[in-house]
């Protein structure tokens, strides 16, 4: 049977323990001119990059999981990846309570955004993550602030960051509940370490992919 990509089993297959990070990677330079005049230049919203590790597994699962990791070919195939620490909204981690969304307005600066289609009163907190479809990418986004919906579930705007890229569509599905970016696997990452002669773990570094 042929395996499907995006790959969406790759962090539900075992479990993960520290160290792992996900954050967002500046596409940023610093220079400074000989008179000692700072420069700082911005080539576009920051990309996530994410590291994980697996949890001490038993040498026969540490292969079956690193064959998965092989099947994305390097940087070839992608998988669904998301932050560890909140995988689901802050105030409904199980889902219960709320609702995808629609996008309903971005602003001009494209820090910002509302959404329509929520249960009343349903809250997004700062920090919950939020992704939804542009073309053939993924968006995944970070509420820089706490915001409620209203009755109608429409929510005011609230920034979010890395910026909105060009090419979202306005009334786009926006999942709330289960938020993943699409991610490739950074070249020679994948690292086992072996713990005894019977178990080790697994560590691999992972870039946010658009086209």
């Amino acid at each position: 049977m042929a395996i499907s990509y995006p790959r969406s089993d790759i962090l539900t297959l075992t479990g993960f323990v520290p160290p792992f990070t996900f954050d967002m990677a500046p596409r940023q330079e610093l220079s400074r001119l000989a008179g000692g005049t700072t420069i700082g230049k911005d080539f576009g919203p920051a990309l996530w990059a994410a590291t994980y590790t697996t949890e001490d597994l038993r040498n026969d699962v540490m292969l079956d999981y690193q064959a998965v990791l092989a099947s994305l070919d390097g940087v070839i195939r992608t998988f669904e990846a998301w932050d560890l620490r909140r995988p689901a909204p802050r105030l409904y981690p199980s889902g219960v309570g709320a609702n995808d969304g629609k996008l309903r307005s971005v602003a001009a600066n494209q820090r910002a955004l509302s959404l329509s289609g929520l249960n009343a009163g349903q809250t997004i907190s700062r920090g919950d993550y939020l992704s939804f479809t542009y073309g053939t990418n993924r968006a995944l986004h970070q509420a820089m602030e706490t915001v409620a919906a209203n009755g109608s579930g429409v929510t005011a705007e609230f920034e979010v960051r890395p910026f909105i890229r060009p090419g979202f569509t306005l009334d786009a599905t926006v999942n709330l509940k289960a938020p993943r970016g699409l991610f490739t696997l950074v070249p020679g990452s994948v690292e086992p370490r072996q713990a005894t002669g019977k178990h080790g773990s697994l560590t691999f570094q992972a870039g946010q992919y658009l086209e």
